[in-house]
């Protein structure tokens, strides 16, 4: 009998499978990572570019470019290797890339909270933070992209004279990769203009593992990837635009590089491949866990975990989804065109097009796609059973027992078993472990 410990919230779940029963389980790569060890990586990384760095941003205005708190990247160990090297800028901006996320949270206090704690600490006292707001902020324009998408930006991004973008990076299932260009386009751009981008989520080609900056041109053609390229160049122009990109997991980092944002970015999305990209063969049960907070502080987050995964189940298969959810479906922002919408029937979701868009649809639609391939889709999480029901899913307050039920109903059942999916992606094929 095998023990599995999977992420729920801030706790595990232990679940407990005959060995025979296994399919295999798959999480993201963990070398033998550790905070010394990532600050250790996060030095090297910066150190052949430090003096390369400072010099470009000597006297200037510097644009410091952070993922807001829905992301779980370590800043921790980041900033007080990165400011050392921010210290000849005249003046720095610290924006926090909220996107359509909400600007004021406990997780982004925390974040501006860190920014005062080492900026003060090596130095730098010419700094202000900005925290974007999506409906609020003041806006600048560069016009429209060849796609269509209004390009409108918070005025604030007009100040720096280069910037810096830290990122996480990781198979994103609409844009490609979470990447640097994300930081600006959705992350500090209006309301409108990342709806009108984001419509093109309603369509097979703006997909994981595709994306402009990709080294393999094969892999460029992401319709959305490349209209957010395209705002992202308007909006920097010529100004110089450096990152520092991680692959991280379980707090620590595993991998990072620094310099120009597309080149380390393109070193970030091979290494995201070779790692955390699996080929398998299709099962038809699987449990999926995205990994704990924050990835899934609610539902609207923690469907990406789903959307990275459910090409491992086969049609009319089941998927026991574990994701704590403490904060319910969603934001109240996201609430009439994800929930509201998830709750109708499912062939009226599924029959919207790119033509119907609005902002957060896209959700609803994609769970709409998956729900009606399955035979059945359990979850278990804080979410009331109620509320669970209204949205098409079978409520699961006992993990352990829909998993020793498959294998009552099918002494041969092969259940595939997945922690951390928010940084993975499954694809069909011959399965591919890892060591």
């Amino acid at each position: 009998m095998e023990a599995i410990s999977l992420h729920y919230g801030n706790q595990q779940i232990s679940l407990r499978i005959p060995q025979e029963n296994l399919a295999g389980v798959i999480t993201p790569r963990h070398s033998a990572a550790t905070l010394a060890s990532s600050d250790d990586l996060v030095a090297k990384a910066i150190k052949p570019r430090a003096t390369e760095f400072s010099n470009i941003v000597n006297g200037r205005i510097l644009g410091i470019l952070l993922p807001d708190g829905t992301r779980d990247l370590p800043l921790e160990i980041i900033l007080p290797k990165l400011l050392p090297i921010c210290q000849t800028a005249a003046n720095v901006f610290f924006f926090i890339c909220t996107g359509t996320h909400n600007a004021e949270t406990p997780e982004n206090h925390k974040i501006a909270e860190s920014i005062h704690f080492h900026s003060a600490k090596v130095g730098i006292s010419h700094y202000e933070i900005v925290v974007h707001d999506c409906q609020t902020a003041a806006f600048a324009s560069t016009g429209v992209t060849s796609r269509g998408t209004q390009v409108r930006y918070n005025k604030r991004l007009l100040q720096p004279d280069c910037f810096l973008a830290i990122s996480d990076v990781k198979h994103h299932y609409f844009a490609g990769y979470s990447n640097p260009i994300k930081n600006i386009v959705p992350g500090l751009c209006a309301f409108e203009t990342t709806e009108q981008n984001h419509s093109w989520t309603m369509g097979s080609r703006s997909r994981a593992g595709v994306h402009p900056w990709h080294s393999n041109p094969a892999l460029h053609d992401n319709p959305l990837a490349c209209d957010q390229l395209e705002a992202m160049e308007t909006i920097i122009a010529v100004r110089p635009f450096y990152s520092l990109v991680t692959i991280s997991s379980g707090g620590a980092i595993q991998w990072t590089d620094f310099g120009k944002a597309q080149s380390v970015a393109a070193r970030a999305f091979d290494q995201t491949d070779a790692w955390n990209s699996f080929m398998v063969e299709p099962v038809s049960k699987m449990i999926v866990s995205p990994g704990g907070l924050p990835n899934d502080v609610d539902l609207y987050i923690a469907q990406r975990a789903l959307e990275l995964t459910h090409e491992a189940v086969c049609d009319n298969g089941e998927i026991l989804f574990i994701s704590a959810c403490p904060n319910g479906v969603g934001s109240e922002r996201t609430r009439e065109q994800f929930y509201d919408k998830l709750i109708k029937p499912l062939d009226t979701i599924a029959a919207v097009g790119q033509t119907d868009y609005k902002l957060f649809s896209h959700k609803p639609w994609r769970f709409a796609q998956l729900i009606k391939r399955l035979s059945r889709l359990w979850f278990h999480s804080e979410i009331e059973a109620s509320v669970i029901e209204k949205m098409h899913m079978l409520p699961c307050p006992n993990p352990q027992a829909v998993l020793d039920d498959w294998i009552i109903r099918n002494p041969q059942e092969k259940v595939l078993i997945v922690d951390g999916a928010n940084k993975l992606l499954l694809r069909k094929g011959n399965l591919r472990m890892k060591n």
